[in-house]
C-alpha cells in the first residue's frame, strides 16, 4: 500500500533494515563510524552531551554540525531560530538521531510515513518531503550527516507549521487587524521532544493545538477529502474548513479557565468555565470600514458607570467638521474638551481653522446620554477597543450586526458584569447592582484574576452534534487566509493600516470659509449625529 499525492509517494511497508540490508547503500566503513560513535552514547540519554574521542566519530561529529548549520536562502527569522537550535542540539549529541548502526531507524520510517499525511491536518505535504528512505545513499559520513540533518530539519518545518507557521505575521501579510501570532513551541523543545519519543508519529500530532474546536473541525474536514486517498484539489467547504482550523493555530494554548470569547463573524459573546458555556450573548461590532480587531488580552477593568473618551478617528472625521460648522455635536451630547495635560478649555473660544483637535482629549461625562451606557469592560491594547453598554438595544435585532466604530456592544452587560466581578473580585449581583446605580462615577474595578477576552474570528464552528454552522466572512479575513494558505500571496488585499494615525480628509480653513447658516448647521450635525450614534450604539 502506498500513500500518492501530487508531491511524493513514500512507501508505508515495514521499513526496518539490519546491517546486511543497509550495506547495499552504506559501507561498511561507514556502518563503523556509526557504530563507534553511538558505542560513546549508549548508556546517555538522547539529549545528553557525547564524548566524542575516536577519529570517526569526530569525523562524523563534525559533519552533523555542518550539516545542521545549513540555511535556505532568505531564511526567515523563524528558520533561522530552527537553525541555531538544531546546532546547538547536534553539537551536544555528536551522534545521528535517525541513523543507527543497524541501518535508518524504523523511527525514521515512522516519522516519514507521517509526514506523507500532512494533508490530513490542513498542511501541504510538498513542504515535508524526504528522500526514499530505502533507497537513500548514504555512503559516506557527509551523506549520513546530510540525510539525519534533512530528516531533523523537515521534522521541526511540520511542528512549526502546525502551529501556524505558514502565516508567520497576520498583521503585517494579511490585515493590520488580525493582531495573532502563530502559538509556536521553543525548537529545543521540538527536538527534546522528538529525540525522546517512543514513536515519533504521535511525537508530530502532538504539536497540533489541543482545542476540542481545532479536532471538530479537522474530522469534517476529513469527511470532505477524497475518499479514495487520493491528492487533488480541495473543494470549497474543505478549503473553509482547512481555514479556520489554520486559524485555531493562533489562539492561545490556555484560553483560561474562565475566559470570554467573542466571535465576531458570529455577532455572539459565550463566557466559558472549565471548558463549559455559562453564558452566551448577542453582540455588534464594528462595520465594514471601521472593524473589530482579532486578538486576546486580559480584562484589566470593570468600569462601572463609565466616562467616554472620544477616539481620535471620531474626533478627526466626526467632530472637527462639526465644530468648522458651528460645534452642534458638542452642545447636543454634552462633550468636553481639555488639553493633553488636563487643563479644560471652553471649545467655543478656539479657532478650529487654525487649531487641531488632536492637540486635545474630548470626554463624555457619565449619565443617561453616554454612548457607554452603564458599565465598560477593558482590556487595553493599540487597538482602543472595548465591550461596553450601549441604550440603544433595537441594533441587536439586526441579522448581520457590523455597525460600531470597532467596540463591542453587549446585549446583557450587566449580567456579565456580574460574571466578571463574581470570578474576579468575589462581588455577588446584588454589589454589582448597588454600585451601578449609585457608586463613583467612572468607578474603575481593578480584577484580581486574570480574565482573558478573545475576539475571534471564525467562519466555521462545529456544534456538540457534529453540524457544522458557517457564518458570512464579513470582513474577508477568511478569504485572505485561504489565499496564502494556495500561495496567492499577490492577490491579498491588505486594505488600509487601522493604526495609522487618522488624518482628517478635508481643509480645516476652507470648511470655516463655508460655514453655514445656523439652521443648516444643525441639519448637518443630526445627520452626523444619527451616523455616529448608529455606528456607538446610541442616537448620536
Amino acid at each position: 500500500m502506498r500513500f500518492n499525492d501530487d508531491s511524493h509517494a513514500y512507501s508505508t511497508r515495514p521499513q526496518a533494515m539490519t546491517t546486511g540490508k543497509l550495506l547495499s547503500v552504506a559501507s561498511a566503513t561507514l556502518l563503523l563510524f556509526v557504530m563507534q560513535a553511538h558505542a560513546q552514547t549508549t548508556t546517555q540519554p538522547n539529549t545528553e552531551p557525547a564524548v566524542v574521542s575516536t577519529p570517526q566519530a569526530q569525523s562524523l561529529a563534525s559533519e552533523l554540525r555542518e550539516a545542521a548549520a545549513q540555511l535556505p536562502a532568505n531564511a526567515s527569522e523563524h528558520e533561522r531560530a530552527d537553525r541555531d537550535a538544531r546546532v546547538a542540539f547536534y553539537e551536544k549529541r555528536g551522534t545521528p538521531l535517525w541513523v543507527t548502526p543497524t541501518g535508518i531507524s524504523e523511527g525514521a520510517h515512522t516519522l516519514a510515513r507521517e509526514l506523507a499525511n500532512a494533508r490530513d491536518y490542513g498542511l501541504g505535504p510538498k513542504s515535508f518531503e524526504l528522500p526514499e528512505l530505502a533507497t537513500a545513499v548514504i555512503s559516506n559520513p557527509r551523506l549520513l550527516a546530510e540525510l539525519d540533518v534533512k530528516i531533523t530539519r523537515t521534522a521541526m518545518t511540520y511542528a512549526r507549521h502546525a502551529r501556524g507557521g505558514r502565516i508567520a505575521e497576520p498583521a503585517e501579510m494579511l490585515n493590520s487587524n488580525l493582531d495573532r501570532k502563530p502559538q509556536l513551541i521553543a525548537p529545543n523543545e521540538v527536538l527534546e521532544t522528538l529525540a525522546s519519543a517512543t514513536d515519533p508519529a504521535e511525537a508530530l500530532r502532538g504539536f497540533h493545538p489541543k482545542h476540542p474546536q481545532f479536532e471538530k473541525l479537522r474530522q469534517a474536514y476529513l469527511a470532505e477529502l477524497p475518499k479514495d486517498g487520493k491528492a487533488g484539489a480541495l473543494n470549497a467547504t474543505a478549503k473553509r474548513l482547512r481555514t479556520n482550523m489554520e486559524m485555531w493555530r493562533w489562539m492561545w494554548d490556555d484560553l483560561g479557565a474562565v475566559h470570554v470569547f467573542n466571535n465576531i463573524p458570529e455577532f455572539m459573546q459565550t463566557v466559558y468555565k472549565d471548558g463549559a458555556p455559562i453564558h452566551s450573548e448577542r453582540i455588534v461590532v464594528g462595520m465594514l470600514d471601521k472593524q473589530s480587531s482579532v486578538y486576546s488580552r486580559p480584562l484589566k477593568h470593570v468600569v462601572l458607570r463609565p466616562k467616554w473618551r472620544v477616539p481620535e478617528s471620531i474626533m478627526v472625521h466626526e467632530l472637527w467638521p462639526s465644530l468648522l460648522r458651528g460645534g452642534g455635536l458638542m452642545r447636543q451630547y454634552g462633550l468636553e474638551i481639555q488639553t493633553k495635560s488636563g487643563e479644560p478649555r471652553d471649545w467655543r473660544r478656539i479657532d478650529w481653522s487654525k487649531d487641531d483637535i488632536r492637540n486635545y482629549i474630548v470626554t463624555q461625562a457619565p449619565g443617561p446620554r453616554s454612548v457607554l451606557g452603564y458599565v465598560k469592560f477593558s482590556f487595553p491594547s493599540q487597538h482602543t477597543i472595548f465591550m461596553h453598554d450601549t441604550p440603544d438595544k433595537w441594533m441587536f435585532k439586526s441579522a448581520q450586526r457590523t455597525l460600531s466604530h470597532g467596540c463591542l456592544r453587549v446585549r446583557n452587560p450587566m449580567r456579565l458584569a456580574e460574571l466578571m466581578l463574581a470570578e474576579g473580585k468575589g462581588w455577588d449581583a446584588a454589589k454589582v447592582a448597588q454600585m451601578a446605580k449609585s457608586g463613583p462615577l467612572n468607578n474603575e474595578i481593578e480584577m484580581d484574576k486574570k480574565i482573558p477576552i478573545h475576539l475571534a474570528y471564525f467562519t466555521a464552528w462545529v456544534d456538540d452534534g457534529g453540524k457544522v454552522k458557517f457564518f458570512r466572512d464579513i470582513y474577508g479575513h477568511e478569504k485572505r487566509v485561504t489565499q496564502a494558505l494556495d500561495g496567492a500571496w499577490d492577490k491579498i488585499n491588505k486594505g488600509r493600516n487601522h493604526l495609522a494615525p487618522p488624518q482628517p480628509n478635508f481643509n480645516p480653513a476652507a470648511v470655516a470659509a463655508k460655514r453655514p447658516t445656523q439652521q443648516q448647521s444643525r441639519q448637518k450635525d443630526a445627520t452626523v449625529g444619527d451616523m455616529i450614534g448608529n455606528a456607538l450604539g446610541l442616537t448620536f
